[in-house]
């Protein structure tokens, strides 16, 4: 901030008295708010872990109350969870900018709450899905892109509920592709994982006529590979760590949401938006 003076000469002082220097007095400096940051998809792992955590908590304050014996002391326990959560989530999340999903909701983020929400829904698991040669350089050079050839694909098995990333792995070896996706998919029972295998990462086979370059397995890394879902925030900053890189190389999006995915996504954020704002 800075002050200006007037300076007092020998003519400025009668009988004694000083006259009072004139001048612009200095304002009030303005107060400029603290830029918000945007909601990234580490960011949104966090605030939806707080949001599903209370709604948990409410679940059982639900079975709780209606219980003949009521537990008055767990009852106040998880209310008192529950209240702190909130401040915690409020805190961590003052500084940024929630934003109207459809208009003016950044594209990651609303990948990321894709990820998060269809994470919620029964039967859904985490897939790692490897490529064969053959599947990958069709889906590469399909005319509506790699993402929509093997989301069609997977939906030839039943598979259409769904949420993945393609990634082109960084690596000097040949022998298998590099282009594979990671994601969260509800599977059908009657689909197995040798069929998901059969259809995108047939084993490799050279002797063939023709020769299938498929893909080979070694060691641990699996063609295939389906799990149980355990930290919903950590898998959606996995799954999108070489998105950048991967869609500059292809040259296209390379992420894929079902509408079922794309709806659950859109409902855990909006609901965890007015949660924040109450």
């Amino acid at each position: 901030m800075t002050y200006q003076y007037t300076d007092l000469s020998t003519s400025d002082f009668v009988e004694g008295n000083a006259i009072e220097a004139s001048g612009p007095f200095p304002k009030k400096a303005a107060i400029t708010p603290p830029t918000k940051k945007r909601c990234t998809p580490a960011i949104a792992g966090v605030l939806a872990g707080f949001y599903t955590s209370q709604v948990k908590n409410l679940a059982v304050l639900g079975e709780l109350e209606l219980q003949e014996t009521i537990d008055q002391k767990r009852i106040d326990t998880l209310k008192a969870n529950n209240a702190h959560l909130k401040a915690i989530a409020q805190g961590y999340s003052s500084d940024v900018i929630l934003q109207d999903w459809k208009r003016r909701l950044p594209a990651d983020t609303k990948r990321a709450f894709s990820f998060l929400g269809f994470a919620l829904k029964p039967g859904a698991q985490v897939i790692n899905f490897r490529l064969g040669h053959e599947v990958a350089e069709a889906a590469l050079s399909a005319k509506k892109g790699p993402t929509d050839y093997l989301s069609a694909l997977l939906r030839t098995l039943g598979i259409v509920d769904l949420v993945f990333v393609l990634e082109l792995a960084s690596s000097d070896s040949e022998e298998n592709h590099p282009l594979h996706l990671h994601g969260i998919a509800r599977i059908p029972g009657t689909v197995s994982t040798q069929a998901i295998r059969d259809l995108l990462a047939p084993e490799q086979d050279l002797n063939s006529s023709p020769p299938i370059r498929g893909y080979r397995q070694r060691w641990s890394n699996k063609a295939i590979a389906v799990t149980e879902l355990q930290t919903p925030g950590t898998w959606v900053s996995y799954s999108g760590k070489e998105f950048d890189f991967t869609a500059r190389s292809l040259q296209s999006n390379p992420g894929y949401a079902s509408r079922s995915a794309t709806t659950t996504g859109r409902e855990l954020y909006d609901s965890m938006r007015v949660w924040l704002r109450a």
